[in-house]
């Protein structure tokens, strides 16, 4: 299932957050185009899929309309939720749709490398056909990482790439779908226990990242036994 917003699709049609409520259906045609890329990845794994349109009180009917009409250009249905106003009826036509398309397709599950490529190239792969780069960078220190890992005995595992949720680019700011750039490799690390490789890219912060006045401090249980601090 993909989650998509009527707002962060015209976000990546160029709208700028504070006018994010105001109908534009010209930007989120365009921002359909971050969509597409989402479809097409997953059509590249050879599941079913469908799309949640995560319908906000601001959004039209028309735009609705817009995403399920893009959606059925490429075979996938969108259906429009309003769970958070709705509870579980609100959601209730995207659970039936999963359970349909999980007991009705025959899926055979395709991976994008396979586990006996280097974890360079499994890194590169992703970085190509996944988020359409040129290629991925790394200084000599990261390079020396990736052939200790292999020379140790983990060369089988898979690759998490760690980067913005933002943009397909390691820039936040890159919107709808770039293609052509460049994934430069800051760190790699182990996870040994979940059995798989962590490829830092670009300045994303993993967790916790936690702020340097932790919210918890601003946290209470008053006189009148209520809890202040929590918005």
């Amino acid at each position: 299932v993909i989650v998509a917003t009527i707002r962060a699709l015209k976000m990546h049609g160029g709208v700028a957050k504070q006018d994010l409520e105001a109908k534009n259906i010209t930007a989120l045609r365009e921002g359909c185009k971050n969509l597409e890329r989402h479809i097409l990845n997953l059509k590249k794994f050879n599941i079913p899929l469908t799309v949640a349109i995560n319908r906000f009180s601001s959004d039209s009917d028309e735009e609705v309309s817009t995403i399920k009409d893009f959606c059925n250009n490429y075979d996938v249905k969108a259906i429009e939720c309003t769970h958070w106003a709705d509870g579980s009826q609100g959601i209730s036509e995207m659970a039936e749709h999963v359970v349909e398309i999980c007991e009705n397709k025959d899926v055979h599950l395709c991976t994008t490398y396979d586990d006996d490529m280097s974890l360079w190239y499994k890194a590169a792969t992703i970085a190509k056909e996944i988020y359409r780069a040129d290629s991925i960078t790394a200084g000599k220190e990261v390079l020396e990482q990736f052939n200790q890992l292999e020379k140790q005995g983990y060369a089988k595992y898979p690759i998490c790439m760690a980067k913005t949720q933002s943009s397909f680019s390691v820039d936040p700011n890159l919107i709808g779908a770039p293609e052509g750039h460049i994934v430069p490799i800051r760190e790699v690390r182990l996870a040994a226990g979940a059995e798989f490789i962590v490829v830092i890219c670009g300045a994303i912060l993993t967790m916790p990242g936690m702020p340097r006045i932790p919210a918890a401090n601003n946290i209470c249980v008053n006189s009148d036994e209520k809890i202040e601090g929590l918005f």
